[in-house]
């Protein structure tokens, strides 16, 4: 157990370089690739550091972190655009769930 106490630190840091990343990159959205190569982590990291912005921005209701495939990884200002990645999301979750 001692090992998730550290992990948490690092989730935070991979967090705050991928938030530093995606706001200099506004109103841009970067890719994943991208994201590696602003931030010089690895895949895995960088998605560590989005699931901890997306669990800092939902606990501190603040502007949510949408993705597209055409534009990436991006803060969105408009509600629409949280509401559609939202469907999206729950659309995935329903069919792993019925498969």
């Amino acid at each position: 157990m001692p090992r998730r106490r550290e992990a948490r630190p690092l989730a935070e840091h991979y967090g705050d370089l991928v938030r530093v990343a995606l706001m200099e990159a506004r109103p841009a959205g970067p890719h994943t690739y991208q994201l590696i190569s602003a931030t010089r982590l690895t895949k895995s990291q960088v998605g560590r550091g989005i699931r901890h912005v997306r669990d800092v921005v939902a606990a501190e209701h603040l502007t949510p972190i949408t993705w597209t495939r055409k534009d990436g990884y991006m803060f969105s200002e408009e509600p629409a655009d949280w509401i559609e990645y939202d469907k999206r999301q729950f659309r995935q979750i329903l069919g792993r769930l019925t498969r």
